[in-house]
């Protein structure tokens, strides 16, 4: 019998892992993922049978990455979606959940997605101050569009700073209270959201004016360093892939939102509220692991 292609998707807190891709001595979540196919005897040693649709720095959450590998037919065929989610999920950390599985055409990419939206929770930032959303989504407009964000990245040689995002906007909790921003492009170059972010909190706090980020996002060839926020607050958000419909689909199911913006203390309180805000980062990845998985 031949293989099956296999999409899966999988969440992951950051935290732990020195990013997703796999690196040689360090944690990542795609050798958590290949070493539990190892185990489960699905491939050989000495192969990197998993791809990621989206690379994120070490530090960076996931509420849903897609991840494909492939399975000869036979496993797929007797133990199915509940099965393959089951298996994986019994050989790794409790902080990665895979929710999620479709088999899929065998010549899918999982790069080769729609688009991807990316959160960021300014609210948890250290000198976050009080801003009204009107504001706040003007600044969100400015980086709609296609621009050089050369100024806003860590440029790698051979890849294009010039991006496409369809949407920035303020994102709420359920009070219409600012938790941060989310964004959506057609692809991000590394470092893209967090520069944005600290670009937004420079904003806020007026050291930066929009002027000065319409410049740097016109004359990229002009640099401007408007630093580069935390990857604590970033989470992966979403993956709007044409080939995996079903894992696009369990991802739209509702669950509850448990943040709520809230007054940031100074000083030496901050690392105490930073420590409960990240708990809260945590279980709004959780809850919506287990609604998947309980719907699945």
């Amino acid at each position: 019998m031949g293989a099956v292609r296999v999409a899966i998707a999988v969440g992951y807190l950051g935290r732990g892992y020195s990013g997703s891709q796999v690196q040689p001595n360090v944690p990542t979540v795609q050798g958590e993922l290949e070493a539990a196919l190892f185990r489960l005897k699905w491939c050989e040693h000495g192969t990197h049978p998993v791809t990621l649709s989206s690379r994120t720095d070490g530090g960076v959450d996931a509420r849903m990455n897609i991840g494909s590998f492939d399975l000869p037919e036979q496993i797929w065929n007797s133990v199915g979606e509940k099965g393959i989610i089951t298996a994986i999920n019994d050989q790794i950390p409790t902080d990665i959940r895979v929710w999620a599985a479709q088999s899929v055409d065998s010549d899918l990419r999982t790069r080769n997605a729609y688009c991807r939206t990316y959160l960021y929770r300014l609210q948890a930032l250290k000198g976050w101050p009080s801003v009204t959303v009107s504001d706040l989504s003007q600044w969100c407009s400015l980086f709609i569009g296609e621009h050089d964000f050369r100024n806003f990245c860590r440029p790698q040689e051979g890849r294009s700073t010039v991006k496409r995002v369809l949407a920035c906007e303020p994102w709420l909790d359920e009070n219409k209270e600012i938790l941060g921003f989310s964004i959506k492009a057609e692809g991000f170059v590394w470092n893209q959201v967090r520069r944005i972010a600290s670009a937004m909190l420079g904003l806020a706090r007026g050291r930066f004016s929009s002027d000065e980020i319409r410049e740097a996002l016109t004359s990229p060839e002009t640099p401007a360093d408007f630093g580069r926020s935390e990857p604590e607050w970033l989470t992966l958000w979403s993956i709007d892939h044409p080939g995996t419909p079903h894992l696009c689909q369990q991802s739209e199911i509702d669950f509850e939102l448990p943040l709520f913006a809230e007054s940031v203390p100074d000083g030496r309180a901050y690392r105490l509220w930073a420590n409960k805000a990240r708990g809260e980062q945590d279980q709004l990845h959780q809850s919506a692991w287990l609604t998947y998985l309980n719907s699945s």
